[in-house]
């Protein structure tokens, strides 16, 4: 049996965290990070197979995070969906822009998610 593909949820809100644990745990399994700092060092550590993260965190936010990801050659092409309580336009183009792959605003429906995340297994994976 193939081992599941491993997703890694970055949140500061640990409600947050502990929800898209819950919903993406059912899938795949899980790591999560409370903020993006803290994601980085585990990225770059290996294994991880695609990325959840949240816009707006401190320390390092969303944009920093995914800059940082698409900078570094080991995680470069590690597919990443952001997050976001924001659902301006201009968040998610430059989001887009920084090189991430998906955007979903909050809320949102966890079968919309799933759905999203099984969709970039299969295009980027």
């Amino acid at each position: 049996m193939p081992t599941p593909q491993t997703v890694l949820i970055v949140d500061d809100d640990p409600v947050m965290r502990a929800f898209l644990d819950r919903s993406v745990g059912a899938e795949y399994t899980v790591e999560t990070a409370p903020d993006g700092r803290a994601a980085l060092t585990r990225v770059r550590a290996g294994g991880v197979d695609l990325v959840v993260a949240d816009l707006r965190m401190p320390e390092v936010d969303g944009f920093a995070f995914t800059e940082a990801l698409r900078e570094d050659e080991r995680t470069r092409r590690l597919p990443l969906l952001i997050l976001s309580g924001s659902d301006r336009s201009e968040d998610r183009v430059r989001c887009l822009r920084l090189g991430a792959d998906d955007f979903v605003a909050k809320p949102f429906n966890p079968d919309e998610l799933m759905a999203r995340i099984a969709n970039l297994f299969r295009r980027l994976g």
